[in-house]
């Protein structure tokens, strides 16, 4: 298809370039008859008079035959470019019945190797079938031997040791009624040895019972009081959550008043976080823009790493939480709010990444406090 689009493009351009031609050729006629040069007589002694002679007639014969070979040339074009193109379509169809007719001598050699391969691989199983067979009546044929060579030889052995097992059968007689004896005595020594045996594991199985019982009081009494332990350090646990929460809230209201230390919030507006233990002197130094800013980065931070915030609408928890300069965590811990919304709180925390405190005054301000998360 591309080879007859190439062609064509060929053939018009001949076809304008032969054009072309013919009206130069046309042009040039035209300019030649305009100048011909023509002698007319006055008669006797008159002068000769130079005259330029036109003849329209032969010039519009000479015009129309220049049209005639431009049309029949460009019929002759257009044949020979409508004979190409079939030609093409021709070789096209061609082409495409020898691609097919490839195609399918491919389909059936592919067929016969195919066919021919699984002749091949059954004659090799059936060699293989063969060989195993083969080689397992070998195998038989040397097991029957070496069971044979085994039965001989066990045969004479069973002899030697009949032969023998008479003599020691008569020894043994002997020895026998001598043993008789000695059992009988053994045998009543040894009834009264078990019975003595008996008697002790009875004892030894009721200490054991006396001294399971006593674990067992003795467990019982450990685990309850690892039980009241357990409570009283959760009873002082919610104190001390409950003492800390009073101390936030008194923080919170100092940093209230102090319009240069705004509170840290869950949101991204200042809120109720608030740091720990040193009240609003922490706040020297730190400007509430820096806090406050802070203060949103590490709960965005935090967010971004939580789970699905809408399932803990309305819940919040009470993070105790210790910076490095560096911004990193080295600890914190749950210290109230909702069990379970601290734990994944703690978990979002330890995979977040917090930023580095802006100055040495926001780190002090947060290197130990306790920060209110709300998802």
């Amino acid at each position: 298809m591309v080879k007859t689009t190439g062609q064509n493009h060929k053939l018009k351009r001949a076809v304008v370039v032969s054009v072309i031609l013919h009206v130069l050729v046309l042009a040039l006629i035209i300019w030649g008859s305009l100048y011909q040069r023509a002698e007319v007589s006055a008669g006797g002694d008159g002068v000769a008079i130079d005259a330029i002679m036109v003849d329209p007639a032969a010039l519009a014969e000479q015009y129309h035959r220049q049209q005639q070979q431009a049309s029949d040339l460009q019929r002759a074009e257009q044949l020979r470019e409508k004979r190409a193109q079939q030609q093409a379509e021709e070789l096209q169809q061609k082409q495409a019945a020898e691609q097919q007719r490839l195609k399918q001598l491919e389909r059936e050699r592919l067929l016969a190797q195919e066919k021919a391969e699984q002749e091949a691989r059954a004659r090799a199983e059936q060699q293989r079938i063969a060989a195993e067979q083969q080689k397992a009546t070998e195998e038989a044929i040397a097991k029957a031997k070496q069971q044979q060579q085994a039965a001989e030889a066990a045969a004479a052995k069973a002899k030697a040791e009949a032969e023998k097992l008479a003599a020691a059968q008569a020894l043994a007689r002997k020895k026998a009624e001598e043993e008789a004896k000695k059992q009988a005595e053994a045998k009543k020594r040894a009834e009264e040895a078990q019975r003595a045996a008996v008697e002790a594991e009875k004892k030894a199985a009721e200490a054991a019972k006396q001294r399971a019982a006593a674990e067992a009081e003795r467990k019982a009494a450990e685990q309850a009081k690892q039980r009241a332990a357990a409570e009283q350090a959760k009873k002082a646990a919610e104190a001390e959550a409950a003492k800390q929460s009073a101390a936030v809230e008194n923080l919170f209201g100092d940093l209230a008043d102090d319009s240069r230390a705004p509170q840290i919030s869950s949101t991204n507006t200042p809120g109720s976080d608030k740091p720990a233990g040193q009240g609003s002197a922490k706040t020297v130094g730190a400007s509430g823009v820096d806090v406050s800013g802070y203060a949103s980065q590490i709960q965005a931070a935090i967010r971004e790493k939580f789970f699905d915030p809408t399932l803990f609408v309305g819940k919040t928890c009470s993070l105790h939480i210790a910076l490095d300069p560096e911004g990193n965590f080295k600890q914190i811990t749950a210290v109230g709010g909702d069990a379970v919304l601290c734990q994944l709180a703690i978990s979002s925390a330890k995979l977040a990444n917090i930023p580095k405190p802006p100055n040495q005054a926001v780190y002090q301000y947060f290197k130990d406090a306790v920060l209110e998360f709300k998802p």
